[in-house]
């Protein structure tokens, strides 16, 4: 049963791009084949690797031709007493990448999904520099400050105090500043002021405050008396000289002591990590008598006023740190091996480089860039956390920056593999096929009635009056992201007959400003706190070093860089959402022909949008700037399929499953050239015909 309709399929995958091979019909396998599938059903269940090996022999060469490899699928397995009925499924390699694809790997793990032994990847180890950032301070009394705690005088020590003064909860805290409280302490014997802030990070600092408070010391009945009382208010930065903002020396006190506190400073200075800002007074009661019985006791209280601030500001660096991860090469092959359980199982030249396994002729146009996740960022030992991924997750995000296609694809030496590219590689110029006799218009069916052959439909799912582009992550928690670039945009397409939208958006974390914010929560401070990102993954993109190895890349490539608050601490600027959209051009200028002359209409962005960057030998790339479509270039296709039926012999089908990225030429009777790549292809072997649908070429091969 089925063997007379025998015949292999080829389908392109509509966001992969690449094309699988299938043979959907269901075969029945009798006498000593039933019952060898009966066997292998009943000793290994629905998982029984089965492998189908269909070959055509070839008369004219005396030979063999493989047609199609294949394995059967014991999941809707059916028997009779006399015929074992299967499907043939793709074969075991395709099956086991297609069906792993969303499964968490580890990516410096030893271990496939099956439990083949891998070999292990050292992984890259990279200094990743400081992005400058923006932090700001800002805290304000209110009208209504917390009530003053009150402090005691109560001997010899005690008569000596530190004030402070607190201005309340931040408005405004990039910094993580501790918060204060107004008071007085007994001065300790060394170190006796504390810090409001040690600095975590270097920069110029702008600091800023005014200070309004009212001193009372009150004495309680029975409890002693004093007399004079001095005071002083200071800044100091570590342990220079402080400077004095207000003094007093009153005498003669009698009652309740009250003293207006007024200070104001401003001060811009560049500061290191671990400098010290000091903001406090000095207080000394003295003159004191004290009661008949007991010691004296007087109580002080420090009242913050509306109007007192204080506000820091800077941009900030700190020192470089290393983080480990696997550049995009060994990643997806990495990621590969652990579906299929296969040591050999992914290429790509896009992303291949000269010191790949295999090494390419050259540095891909993708290849420098690594992968690494966020407990990597912040310093942790591969040993306490590794990085996972998944294929889909990063071929996604990777895709969305590149425009990227995959599929099966055989080597030589007949091993399969993931093949990665440009999504143009699998629309090749070649044509693998020349159909000798023009394609007919109608051809009759059974009874002799003549139906409708070729037909030309409008592809309508490939046209887009919207596009997106760029990260779906970027916002950091309690910083100003106004300043991060990659971020997520949009644009408005010039067609008004659809509604859809073209996403270019990826998962992964290319924004600068989240990446350093993670990396600044070093594992040696925060070992044991979780940070929003510990679980992301980034995309970082490198350059190689001149003394060997890889260097974070900045701006060093690009002749111009601007809208941007420090280009030369940039991290991904190639991997902005305005030249991210650009590299899907291909896409957007298919559904846009005939619409020359207009422009793609910058509609809203997120984040920074007034970055303008500029390569050498480009015009500048401005991420609000309109596009229009000329700058998009020729598209690959016209959005149209042409369908129809035509003969085609085993060696042609053959022909087409060699190299199925190819156009297929071919003539309609009117004598007119068409060229078109497979978007399905079934093969029929015993009628010697095919089924074709094929996605129209823009232009003609030459």
């Amino acid at each position: 049963m089925g063997w007379e309709e025998i015949g292999v399929q080829l389908h392109r995958d509509g966001k992969y791009h690449g094309l699988t091979t299938e043979y959907t019909v269901e075969l029945g396998f009798v006498k000593e084949g039933r019952a060898y599938l009966l066997q292998a059903l009943e000793i290994a269940g629905i998982e029984a690797e089965v492998a189908v090996l269909i070959e055509v022999y070839d008369p004219n060469a005396f030979t063999w031709e493989v047609y199609y490899r294949g394995r059967l699928d014991f999941a809707g397995a059916s028997s009779t007493a006399t015929e074992f009925r299967c499907t043939v499924e793709k074969p075991g390699f395709t099956i086991k990448f297609l069906n792993r694809e969303n499964i968490t790997v580890d990516l410096l793990g030893r271990e496939s999904v099956g439990g083949s032994a891998l070999a292990p990847f050292t992984p890259t180890t990279v200094e990743l520099h400081s992005k400058a950032i923006r932090q700001r301070y800002e805290a304000e009394t209110s009208a209504s400050p917390p009530p003053p705690l009150p402090d005691y005088v109560t001997d010899g020590n005690s008569r000596f105090k530190v004030m402070y003064f607190g201005f309340g909860s931040a408005v405004v805290d990039e910094f993580g500043v501790q918060e204060t409280y107004a008071g007085t302490i007994t001065m300790p014997d060394t170190n006796p002021e504390v810090p409001v802030y040690v600095t975590k990070e270097k920069g110029l600092f702008s600091i800023d405050f005014t200070v309004l408070a009212l001193l009372r010391i009150q004495r309680q009945n029975g409890k002693g008396d004093f007399d004079k009382a001095d005071g002083e208010v200071y800044f100091r930065i570590n342990s220079e000289p402080p400077v004095k903002l207000f003094e007093f020396r009153d005498s003669g006190i009698a009652g309740e002591f009250r003293k207006q506190l007024t200070a104001a400073y401003r001060v811009t200075r560049n500061l290191n990590i671990g400098d010290q800002v000091y903001l406090y007074g000095r207080l000394h009661v003295y003159d004191i008598s004290g009661p008949l019985i007991g010691p004296y006791q007087f109580t002080t209280y420090i009242e913050m006023q509306q109007g007192s601030y204080f506000k820091m500001e800077a941009l900030t660096q700190t020192d470089p740190t290393p983080a480990a991860g696997l550049l995009v090469y060994e990643a997806f092959d990495r990621l590969a091996q652990a579906a299929t359980d296969s040591p050999v199982a992914f290429r790509s030249a896009y992303f291949g480089r000269t010191d790949t396994r295999p090494a390419y002729p050259a540095d891909g146009a993708g290849s420098l860039t690594m992968v690494t996740g966020g407990f990597q960022v912040r310093g942790f030992p591969l040993a306490l956390k590794s990085i996972y991924a998944t294929w889909q997750g990063l071929f996604d995000s990777l895709s969305a920056a590149h425009w990227l296609g995959y599929g099966i694809e055989r080597l030589p030496g007949g091993t399969e593999v993931v093949r990665v590219e440009q999504a143009s590689y699998f629309y090749s110029d070649a044509v693998v096929l020349t159909l000798a006799a023009p394609v007919q218009d109608h051809l009759p069916d059974i009874d002799g009635v003549a139906f409708s052959n070729f037909e030309q439909h409008v592809i309508a799912d490939r046209y887009y009056n919207q596009a997106e582009a760029g990260w779906q992550k970027w916002q950091v928690q309690n910083l100003n992201g106004l300043d991060e670039f990659n971020t997520r945009r949009e644009w408005a397409l010039p067609l008004t007959q659809v509604q859809a939208t073209y996403t270019a958006v990826g998962g992964y974390i290319t924004a600068g400003l989240y990446l350093e914010n993670t990396r600044r929560q070093r594992y040696e401070a925060t070992a044991t706190t979780d940070d929003q990102a510990d679980n992301d993954n980034f995309l970082v993109c490198l350059l190689r070093h001149p003394l060997g190895g890889f260097q974070t890349e900045r701006n060093q490539l690009f002749a111009d860089v601007t809208g941007l608050l420090s280009p030369d601490t940039a991290y991904n600027l190639r991997l902005s959402p305005a030249r991210v959209l650009r590299r899907h051009s291909p896409v957007l200028a298919a559904g846009l022909f005939g619409r020359q002359g207009k422009r793609i209409r910058f509609s809203f962005g997120e984040g920074n949008n007034e970055l303008s960057t500029r390569l050498p030998g480009e015009t500048a790339v401005v991420e609000k700037a309109d596009i229009s479509v000329e700058e998009l270039g020729p598209p690959l296709w016209r959005n149209e399929s042409y369908q129809f039926t035509a003969p085609c012999t085993w060696q042609q089908a053959l022909a087409i499953l060699s190299r199925p990225n190819g156009r297929i030429r071919f003539r309609t009777e009117r004598n007119e050239v068409r060229e078109g790549w497979i978007l399905d292809f079934k093969h029929d072997l015993i009628g010697g015909t095919a089924d074709f649908t094929l996605l129209r070429c823009y232009a003609l091969s030459q």
